[in-house]
């Protein structure tokens, strides 16, 4: 019992003295050294498969073993481990032939040496999650206080793997949070569209640890993904796979994130089936991938994915991260685009406004002119008046010397009259005369009344030209206004297209 305390108590020294980003492989190094084995391995339940998976291997007990281990797997109750699982607790074998191997490795154990045997699960939450097994060339003791100890010695190191489990989710919590905010920064600070997704696909490759990043555009008549930037490599055939594709929305990792409008993780690209890619990036040494939609407008109209040449697991954290990463990318493309639109749209302004411009220097110029034309047509009708005027005063004059002319062919008529037989002639001429004074006088009256009327027209019309000098006046003044109002807006239109 001392001996398995003393034991116990070197391998927590030696657990509690291990970094903190140590992981299984290097605990299972600790307790087989601790406790004296010549070789020890690790296998994680795989609940996909409902098995164990080989995790990692320690000293040595022979060359077969080793070799046969990493693509071994034991499904419960198969095999030490497998029993272990099983049972839920420590398993210890003092002589390894005496107890029949339940799977094709023991069987290669025993052969090749094995004797003393031990398996102890390892808990998270109550459920065992992986499994510890060790052999040794030598024949081990057993008992009631060994398996005590070993429990204890098993559910110390689960605690000493969920502490540092914890803490490497909380320290990659925080590298994935820095990772947004230096994505957030860096895409920020772009200036158009194109440099804002290599930008992303360069941080995110960057910051979370993929090996090749692209970006996929919908085509919108199509209706498939096309290849459009790319950051890291996969090799030269995944990339001319790349350049050639197109995926159909839910085909492929692409096209599944497409109609999911969510992030699409797979864990082993075998699985995909569909994707024309796959099989290139499997070549590669590629073997898991995300992919996330970016959503601008409510309408998918990209997806970024991402690929390692590590089989990972994706943690709700980091699942998170790049969630918002997605949506940020998305967000700043809805930015540029509206930004486009509306240096579009001001520039279109600024034309609309050029064009209003000629029209109002137009409008002015042809008011100038009808100025310059009313102002000589004014001073026509005023001449046109002053001449109406003159030629009233000459009939005055007529009509006058039709009157006297009038008057004195009545004289003579009465002196004709007065001289009897010898005045006869002479009163021929007389009535003569007056007839000719008469029409006259009539003829007179006739033009002075036209005339007058010229004089009247000439008037209105003169009347009618100042109305339409003022008019047009008062055309300069709102030809003057639209003329301030549209600089306003061609100022307006300029600083709009230079935010």
């Amino acid at each position: 019992m001392g001996r398995e305390l003393r034991a116990l108590d070197d391998v927590v020294r030696a657990l509690g003295a291990l970094r903190g980003d140590c992981g299984l492989p290097e605990v299972l190094e600790v307790v087989r050294t601790g406790l004296g084995y010549d070789y020890g391995s690790a296998w994680v339940v795989d609940d996909a498969r409902g098995d164990l998976a080989f995790v990692a291997q320690s000293g040595e007990l022979s060359a077969a073993v080793s070799r046969m281990s990493p693509g071994f797997r034991m499904p419960k109750g198969v095999g030490l481990c497998g029993l272990a699982w099983q049972r839920d607790g420590v398993l210890v074998l003092a002589d390894a032939r005496e107890h029949p191997a339940t799977c094709e490795r023991g069987e290669q154990a025993v052969r090749d040496g094995a004797r003393g045997a031990m398996t102890m699960p390892l808990w998270r939450d109550g459920r065992v999650v992986a499994v510890l097994d060790f052999a040794s060339r030598e024949v081990r003791g057993e008992g009631p206080d060994q398996v005590l100890v070993l429990d204890v010695l098993a559910r110390t190191v689960s605690q000493t793997l969920e502490a540092r489990r914890s803490a490497a989710e909380i320290a990659q919590v925080a590298r994935d949070q820095q990772a947004v905010t230096t994505s957030v920064t860096r895409v920020g600070a772009c200036a158009d569209e194109e440099a804002a997704l290599r930008t992303a696909l360069d941080t995110v490759r960057e910051e979370f640890g993929w090996d090749y990043g692209s970006y996929w555009a919908v085509d919108p008549e199509a209706r498939v993904l096309r290849f459009q930037v790319e950051s890291g490599t996969a090799g030269e055939e995944f990339r001319r796979v790349t350049l050639s594709a197109s995926f159909a929305e839910g085909v492929g990792l692409a096209g599944r994130a497409w109609r999911a409008r969510d992030l699409v993780f797979v864990r082993d690209l075998g699985e995909l089936t569909d994707c024309v890619r796959a099989p290139a990036a499997q070549r590669a040494g590629v073997r898991s991938g995300v992919c996330l939609p970016v959503v601008v407008g409510d309408e998918v109209v990209g997806t970024m994915d991402f690929f390692t040449t590590q089989t990972i697991e994706l943690s709700d954290s980091r699942r998170g991260s790049l969630r918002n990463v997605a949506r940020l990318v998305s967000q700043r493309l809805d930015i540029l685009r509206a930004a486009a639109r509306d240096r579009a749209a001001s520039e279109a302004l600024l034309g609309s406004v050029a064009r209003l411009s000629e029209s109002a220097a137009e409008a002015a110029r042809v008011a100038e002119e009808a100025v310059a034309q009313t102002a000589a047509m004014a001073e026509e009708v005023r001449t046109l008046e002053e001449s109406s005027s003159a030629v009233g005063d000459v009939i005055r004059v007529i009509s006058s010397i039709a009157d006297q002319t009038n008057l004195l062919a009545l004289n003579a008529t009465i002196e004709a009259a007065r001289a009897g037989q010898a005045g006869r002639g002479f009163a021929v001429v007389a009535t003569e005369v007056k007839d000719l004074a008469g029409g006259t006088s009539a003829a007179t009256s006739r033009v002075e009344q036209q005339v007058a009327d010229i004089q009247a027209n000439t008037g209105a019309v003169s009347r009618g030209i100042d109305a339409v000098s003022t008019t047009i006046g008062r055309m300069d003044e709102v030809q003057a206004r639209i003329g301030e109002v549209l600089d306003e807006q061609r100022e307006m239109a300029r600083a709009f297209r230079a935010s």
